[in-house]
């Protein structure tokens, strides 16, 4: 068994992609049931921002899940995954959880430190659970990676700085005026 992350973000996709596969908060139970559905796949915390689209997940096969998440995504994105595919990454074990909490810390976001990811990562986390897809092994995971990233903003210097991209906006503007 192993945990997977599988997603796009701000890194690996153009916008014109990523706004396609971004859910709408009322379309997310619908996604996870879609995802847990596979016979591969025993839990899914979905995460969907304006700058990634990911699914963790506790599978039995690699291959089986990735594909069927994969499949998955194109469903509920209305989209060939053909227009995705290209742009997606794939974390497992090890380096999922890794990806996680640097997600939750804001080390992976548009802009270093953004402080709203955390919320966004409890929010898909507290989802799942509601949904009843997360569980013994992705519970700990996620509770792990919010414990973490709260230590990161708290503890260091990272939540000093420019909190969001329009914060970054208007405080360049703000600059050049």
């Amino acid at each position: 068994m192993t945990v997977i992350a599988i997603g796009l973000n701000h890194h690996s996709a153009p916008l014109r992609v990523l706004e396609q596969l971004t859910l709408p908060a009322d379309d997310v139970a619908k996604a996870l049931a879609e995802i847990v559905a596979s016979p591969v796949v025993n839990e899914a915390v979905l995460l969907s921002t304006c700058n990634r689209t990911e699914v963790y997940v506790h599978a039995e096969r690699f291959h089986d899940a990735y594909r069927d998440v994969r499949e998955a995504l194109s469903v509920m994105a209305g989209l060939d995954s053909s227009v995705f595919v290209d742009h997606l990454y794939v974390h497992f074990d090890s380096d999922a959880v890794d990806h996680l909490f640097a997600v939750s810390a804001g080390l992976d976001s548009a802009v270093l430190g953004e402080h709203e990811i955390l919320g966004q990562v409890r929010g898909a986390w507290d989802r799942a659970r509601v949904e009843g897809t997360s569980g013994a092994l992705l519970n700990p995971v996620f509770e792990h990676a919010i414990t973490a990233g709260k230590r990161v903003r708290t503890e260091t210097a990272i939540g000093r700085r420019t909190a969001s991209i329009s914060h970054a906006a208007v405080s360049l503007v703000s600059e050049r005026l």
